[in-house]
């Protein structure tokens, strides 16, 4: 049985549900063993393609195997023989010429806060006891220091670990100490290009990172040949990810000409940047329409995909009064349900819809746009994010809705993704 880490990011609830939809997708039948804020560890008898899987997903920092467990009533020196050089040689340093460097890294899935704290403070002992019994070797090496008790990816990645070293995770769990090696780390510069260096962006739309992009259109779990539509492209930012996660049939509309200007400029320094892209195997088209209109240009039962971010309100710069977010919702509700009567009509049967709708607070109270019964009405289901087995995880954060809040602390508007199939 192998056994896997995965590292996520800042909304750890929207990486293990876009993780789950992933190995769905991929037929991998997996069980899973810990979950944290911090970590996900499966176990499966297939052997992962870590390379490629990191690649696909949006919401991962690193991923890794596990390479040998030591219970927590075991003794302190069953625990150091992990580090001998003979088992580093054998499971997490390969044979090189020159300098070996490598770090250590220490993460919580479930484990108490004492025991975490007391192997917090041995790090810096487990780093000199490597260098030590590789030095007996006659084997040259560095650690990485670090400031928090984990390794970001880019200093893996800076300092080569994964090529020319290695990270040593530890992941602390009730019952046992889980010790594994990172394998590939998240593309993060790729997506920092993406993000950033695009020509075009409008603030005062909004603008859609990158890997939530990612992560949506991983959540909607369709294969590669799926027609995916974004009906409020903005940008184009859900585009590209598409793009680069190999969609073949992608559409993207939206009712202002800045917008459809703006997306046609980012999809072509997309290409002009990333020239690996199959560009002449891609069907995309960009049209500039009305949402409301979109299934005169959309034959019926066509479309196996939605995955959009819509309008979600005019900028804010401070946090509403409720009135104000009384008038948002109600104009904002009327938009998603014309759009839903659209979707209905376009998409085919057990067709599925990622979208976000915002969620506004004020007064301590918390409000959603209130139209899940009417859309339910139109023919629409919610989808959970996760079988039973892992919702019922405290660290697995969802709204009373069962859906999944993505924000940051200084935004006035919060992202709800929900997840809907047509029946």
């Amino acid at each position: 049985m192998n056994k896997y880490f995965f590292v996520l990011g800042r909304n750890s609830t929207l990486s293990i549900a876009e993780i789950i939809s992933v190995l769905n997708l991929r037929n991998i039948d997996f069980f899973p063993k810990y979950i944290s804020s911090e970590v996900l560890i499966i176990s499966t008898d297939k052997e992962l393609k870590l390379d490629e899987l990191i690649k696909t997903l949006g919401g991962t920092i690193k991923v890794g195997r596990i390479m040998d467990e030591v219970a927590l009533e075991g003794s302190s020196m069953q625990f150091y023989e992990i580090f001998s050089a003979d088992n580093l040689h054998k499971k997490y340093l390969s044979q090189m010429p020159g300098k070996l460097h490598f770090g250590v890294s220490l993460y919580n899935a479930g484990g108490s806060s004492e025991v975490l704290l007391q192997l917090e403070k041995r790090q810096k002992d487990i780093d000199l006891t490597i260098k030590d019994n590789l030095k007996k070797e006659g084997i040259k090496s560095g650690f990485v220091q670090i400031k928090d008790r984990f390794l970001s990816s880019v200093s893996v990645a800076k300092n080569k670990l994964i090529t020319q070293g290695a990270e040593i995770v530890l992941i602390l769990t009730p019952e046992e100490i889980l010790i594994g090696k990172t394998l590939a780390v998240q593309e993060f510069e790729e997506f920092s290009l993406r993000d950033y260096f695009r020509p075009a962006k409008d603030k005062r739309s909004g603008i859609m990172p990158p890997k939530l992009a990612r992560m949506m259109i991983n959540l909607a779990a369709k294969d590669r040949n799926s027609l995916l539509l974004d009906p409020f492209c903005g940008s184009g930012t859900i585009l590209q990810e598409a793009i680069f996660l190999g969609y073949k049939n992608i559409c993207g509309s939206d009712i202002s000409d800045r917008a459809i200007s703006d997306t046609t400029k980012n999809i072509d320094w997309l290409y002009r940047n990333f020239p690996n892209l199959p560009k002449t195997s891609i069907n995309l088209k960009i049209l500039k329409m009305d949402v409301r209109q979109i299934s005169t240009k959309l034959l019926p039962n066509t479309a196996d995909v939605i995955v959009t971010e819509p309008y979600l309100g005019p900028p804010l710069y401070k946090k509403l009064e409720l009135p104000a977010i009384v008038k948002i919702l109600s104009e904002l509700s009327r938009l998603y349900i014309d759009a839903f009567v659209q979707f209905a009509k376009i998409l085919k049967s057990q067709g599925r819809v990622l979208i976000v709708f915002p969620v506004f607070e004020t007064e301590g109270k918390v409000f959603f746009v209130e139209i899940l019964d009417k859309l339910k009405n139109l023919g629409f289901v919610e989808k959970e994010f996760f079988p039973q087995n892992i919702s019922k995880y405290p660290t697995v954060f969802f709204t009373p809705r069962k859906t999944i809040l993505y924000y940051s602390r200084e935004q006035f508007v919060k992202r709800e993704i929900i997840s809907f199939q047509k029946i």
